[in-house]
């Protein structure tokens, strides 16, 4: 019920945050970089730049979605993924994110690490 308004309808907003989610267990489990290491050992993050997101059809209480992430676009300082939701066959919403790589010490961009560069081109 968590994600849902009174109506048992997952309230919009909270798709963010399903997305921020996916985003994070995939860079943990298919890149080998959790979000945990990489802000608390390493002073690192990835800053969202931008969003922009799209809903099909509304998810009510109950439903299972199933998130898969893609990546659309690397660059040296940059990645753009690509998250969409869907319920069995049917597409729910889909984002796409900006985000940047960055160093918390100087909070600017900085290029990515080469190992999870190389990682993250798997994904293109």
């Amino acid at each position: 019920m968590q994600h849902c308004d009174p109506g048992g309808v997952v309230f919009t907003p909270q798709y963010f945050n399903l997305f921020v989610e996916a985003i994070e267990d995939w860079f943990r489990e298919g890149i080998g970089f959790g979000f945990s290491h990489m802000v608390s050992d390493n002073k690192q993050g990835i800053p969202a730049m931008k969003i922009i997101a799209k809903f099909y059809k509304p998810s009510v209480l109950g439903e299972v979605l199933e998130f898969r992430v893609k990546v659309k676009r690397l660059r040296r300082q940059n990645i753009l993924i690509h998250v969409e939701a869907s319920h069995g066959e049917e597409r729910r919403c889909s984002g796409d994110f900006l985000h940047g790589f960055a160093s918390l010490s100087s909070l600017s961009l900085t290029d990515w690490p080469q190992d999870i560069y190389r990682k993250l081109e798997e994904y293109l």
